[in-house]
């Protein structure tokens, strides 16, 4: 009797910390897009922010209706060849999230887990005529994709703002 009164309180434990780390235990406040799952449109993204934060000279957002959500447009003010976008997806769960990461991965692209961003993120980089970086959090039932010529410490910036709108 004693053994299981000491062992149902380290069960309930270990049960509660596995849920947490699964997803579980995240609530957004109600209302948010990170909770509603309808992600918000380009004024998310406004130009000025963009600029500022990825050190890019730009213009824009030219937005885009895709399904699940928007994507946002900025291009390079002197007519570069580069376009850096912001990707706001609605109603996204881990299964969702997860195919343009496997994608890369099966392109044979860098991936990398990153913890410390929502639920769950991660960055990967396609090699061509000009290094795309991409940038991908899940946060909630949302979801933000940035790619960009710019460097990761830029991106960061600019998730960081984005996601505080989330």
């Amino acid at each position: 009797m004693l053994l299981r009164n000491r062992i149902f309180p380290v069960v309930a434990l270990v049960v509660g910390v596995v849920a947490a780390a699964c997803g579980g235990g995240h609530s957004y406040k109600a209302g948010t897009p990170a909770a509603t799952g309808q992600a918000p449109d380009c004024s998310a993204v406004p130009l000025d922010l963009v600029n500022t934060t990825l050190a890019l000279t730009l213009t824009g957002p030219v937005a885009g209706s895709r399904p699940g959500g928007v994507v946002c447009t900025f291009a390079q003010q002197h007519g570069g060849a580069s376009v850096q976008q912001v990707l706001l997806n609605s109603n996204v769960d881990k299964a969702t999230f997860a195919l343009v990461r496997d994608g890369f991965k099966a392109a044979n692209n860098p991936v990398k887990k990153i913890s410390g961003w929502g639920d769950e993120a991660y960055a990967a980089s396609v090699f061509g005529l000009a290094t795309s970086n991409n940038f991908a959090v899940r946060k909630g039932k949302v979801s933000v994709v940035i790619t960009s010529t710019a460097d990761y410490d830029h991106m960061k910036k600019l998730m960081k703002a984005v996601l505080a709108k989330l």
